[in-house]
């Protein structure tokens, strides 16, 4: 009996000695200078933001100038995909192995990747090139959003995720211009070579500054040690990235499509008997699923599906349908990046100032993001469809008023319908950013200190899985469509040899087709356009509802015990 109380008075101790160790550390994290650790970090989002936004805009000239206009898509998925399956591992590789070592192994990823792009000399290397920096991008994003956690309270954290967002923002803003700027003057290779040096100094930053430390991390000796790292979740990551490539070959592919969905479906089944049962360690934590975090976790899917189904739709119908330059399409851009970046801060504001329990007004402005994205949609959709498309070779400049567009509402030539199209870009990106800062504060006080690194690579995947799979639906429906409204058009007119090459090179469209048969072609790839419109707003309506729900439960069962942190 007293050897049983002996134990117990031990555990007691050692637990006692833990909890006194984990907040001597957590109290030394919140104490160092976040000065010089944010601006580590934060310099790798800035290029890491820059860098898609470019991407977006570029995207187009980049498949015409490898012949490979009706694979474009691949650009933004290849990318996308391994930073949705890398992402969430980023966080367990943070917690077994040290917030600084996960760093440099993201930006490792980025500078090979970047360099590899800058050398590419065909669409295939293109984007294999960019599945390698989606590898360390998303990496780089996660730890980000982690490590500010570690330096910051609950409260604090609204503030500097809006900072953060301010600087991805700042990024994005530059990057559509600097981009179109630089493809125009240097050509698109002199873009991903320029980032070489930049990211090695965010690397040499990284290591001086990231000195975090936690209880749950090893000690140094054993931190690299194949005992230690075989609990990251490989499997369930090899599945997860299986299932997704499957999905997106499925779309977008002319592969074998029963033996593509065999494969998907396999993968799928093995990811999820992994995360269920096989794996110890996993890549998604099923039991924090269930209640609130799954209900935001679903948010942001959809959220992540509808904005990047708009940011890669935007340029390229600026582009193609009206006509417009690639530094003009640049400063469309713009005005998406500044409703992040104020959005972010005005939200972060609110959630450190409000009186409300964080929980109630975070998920009110979880709520608010939703009808912003269904509000923008709308507005989007409904100004492309009433928008003349512009047949003249400056769009920017040449007021295109004449007898054909007279049942238009709104004529190529005139400012005002670049009001309706600003208005709506801003009003979902306001929403998107919005709901990220939300539901990045709502996991500090649902989830226990020792997981929310895990739990925020999971909200990173979700992100991440929604933005692939809305940039690659977008682009394929819109692919799809075109290719086979043109088809039909172009073979009645016995043109099938010019619907070879314009399927392939899109600058066809305007050096070769003039008068009725471009007036034609336009109102095709409008039409394009809009049927592309139709996952996107699926997913607002179906975001909507969640939503209510979330924020209904939330009014039945108003009592949050963490909800003034």
């Amino acid at each position: 009996m007293s050897t049983t109380n002996s134990c117990d008075e031990h555990s007691r101790l050692l637990s006692h000695d833990e909890s006194n160790l984990e907040e001597e550390y957590h109290q030394y994290n919140l104490s160092l200078p976040k000065g010089p650790i944010l601006y580590s970090l934060w310099m790798g989002s800035f290029l890491g933001s820059i860098d898609s936004t470019i991407v977006a805009n570029i995207m187009n000239r980049v498949a015409e100038e490898f012949e490979a206009s009706d694979k474009k898509q691949w650009i933004v998925t290849s990318f996308l995909l391994t930073n949705t399956a890398f992402q969430p591992l980023y966080g367990k590789l943070s917690d077994l192995t040290g917030r600084k070592t996960a760093l440099m192994v993201a930006h490792s990823f980025f500078l090979i990747g970047c360099l590899f792009t800058a050398l590419s000399n065909s669409l295939t290397q293109f984007a294999v090139s960019r599945a390698i920096c989606g590898m360390g991008a998303g990496g780089i994003s996660a730890l980000s959003s982690i490590t500010v956690s570690d330096i910051c309270t609950a409260k604090e954290r609204g503030v500097y995720q809006g900072y953060a967002n301010v600087v991805f923002g700042t990024g994005s803003l530059l990057g559509g211009p600097v981009g179109g700027f630089l493809m125009d003057t240097f050509g698109w290779k002199c873009i991903f070579a320029i980032q070489v040096p930049l990211i090695m100094t965010c690397m040499f930053l990284g290591y001086r500054n990231v000195n975090i430390k936690l209880t749950h991390i090893p000690p140094p000796g054993e931190r690299l040690t194949w005992k230690n790292l075989k609990r990251i979740d490989i499997g369930g990551s090899l599945s997860l990235i299986g299932t997704i490539f499957g999905v997106l070959c499925l779309a977008s592919t002319d592969l074998n499509k029963p033996m593509l969905a065999v494969l998907t479906v396999v993968s799928g089944v093995i990811f999820a008997m992994n995360e269920l049962y096989w794996s110890e360690e996993r890549i998604i934590p099923i039991h924090l699923l269930s209640g609130t975090f799954g209900i935001t976790s679903l948010l942001t899917i959809f959220s992540s599906f509808i904005q990047f189904g708009d940011v890669f739709r935007n340029p390229v119908y600026l582009q193609l349908v009206q006509n417009i330059s690639l530094t003009s399409t640049g400063g469309f851009l713009l005005f998406s990046s500044i409703a992040g970046a104020t959005s972010s801060l005005t939200t972060g504001w609110i959630l450190r100032h409000t009186k409300l329990p964080l929980a109630k007004c975070s998920y009110m402005l979880i709520t608010i993001g939703v009808c912003l994205h269904f509000t923008s949609l709308s507005l989007g959709y409904t100004t492309i469809s009433h928008l003349q498309p512009n047949q003249t070779s400056y769009a920017d400049a040449v007021d295109t008023l004449n007898e054909a567009g007279n049942h238009y509402w709104f004529q190529a030539g005139q400012f005002r319908w670049r009001i309706f199209y600003v208005m709506a870009m801003f009003i979902n990106s306001w929403g998107y950013a919005s709901l990220l800062v939300s539901t990045l504060v709502s996991i500090v006080f649902t989830i226990p200190r020792n997981q929310q690194a895990t739990i925020t690579g999971c909200f990173y995947l979700w992100r991440s899985i929604g933005t692939v799979i809305g940039a690659s639906t977008v682009l394929t429906i819109f692919e799809t469509s075109v290719s086979s409204k043109v088809y039909k058009y172009l073979h009645s007119q016995g043109m099938d040899k010019e619907f070879d090459i314009l399927i392939h090179d899109t600058s066809y469209l305007r050096s070769h087709f003039k008068g009725s048969q471009l007036a034609h072609l336009l109102e095709l790839y409008k039409d394009s356009f809009l049927i592309s419109y139709l996952p996107t707003l699926t997913a607002s309506v179906i975001a909507l509802v969640i939503a209510f729900r979330l924020f209904l439960s939330l009014e039945r069962h108003p009592h949050d015990k963490d909800g003034q942190l």
